[in-house]
């Protein structure tokens, strides 16, 4: 997809500020449906009627205040359109590599696959994308006491390390550090 560009000098341009409005409007239209149409800014008299909103009559005042310029007996260029636009050339250099960007991508993903069979995109070497508690943490029952609000996944409260052995409880003396302290 391709946007034609109206210059910013168009606001002090005195060929375009001199166009009535009906003019000005064609000129912009045209402009766009020749970068649309990959044109290089050649319009033929036959393609007027295809331009929406397209004033046939505004043509000698275009040409007039050297905006297009005669291209033979049946059409016109738009004078500055090589200067502000992208040309059917570069169109086709840009596409061109576009699809080579497409078909690496897709032979790296190809390779991806075939060494590791059964992952998913955007998965690690083991085909395992970690989200929240593992199986085998839960499994082994690691992590309990985590308060995790199941719709952001944020852990909300940390369990409490306790000194000594599991399972075992500890009596901690006056001067050691407590929870409380």
């Amino acid at each position: 997809m391709a946007d034609a560009r109206i210059p910013e000098r168009y606001l002090l341009d005195k060929r375009v500020l001199r166009l009535s409005h009906e003019a000005r409007s064609s000129l912009f239209m045209a402009t766009t449906w020749s970068m649309s149409n990959r044109t290089d800014g050649r319009v033929e008299r036959a393609d007027l009627a295809l331009i929406p909103t397209f004033s046939a009559p505004c043509v000698p005042e275009l040409i007039a205040q050297g905006l297009w310029a005669p291209d033979g007996d049946e059409g016109w260029l738009i004078v500055d359109y090589a200067r502000d636009q992208t040309s059917r050339e570069e169109f086709e250099v840009l596409e061109n590599a576009r699809r080579r960007e497409r078909e690496k991508k897709r032979r790296q993903r190809a390779r991806s696959d075939s060494m590791y069979p059964g992952t998913i995109p955007g998965d690690g070497p083991g085909g395992q994308h970690r989200q929240g508690k593992s199986k085998a943490r839960q499994e082994q029952g690691q992590d309990e006491g985590e308060a995790v609000d199941q719709r952001t996944g944020v852990v909300t409260e940390w369990p409490t390390a306790v000194p000594g052995r599991p399972g075992e409880s500890v009596e901690l003396s006056p001067g050691v550090w407590s929870e409380a302290s």
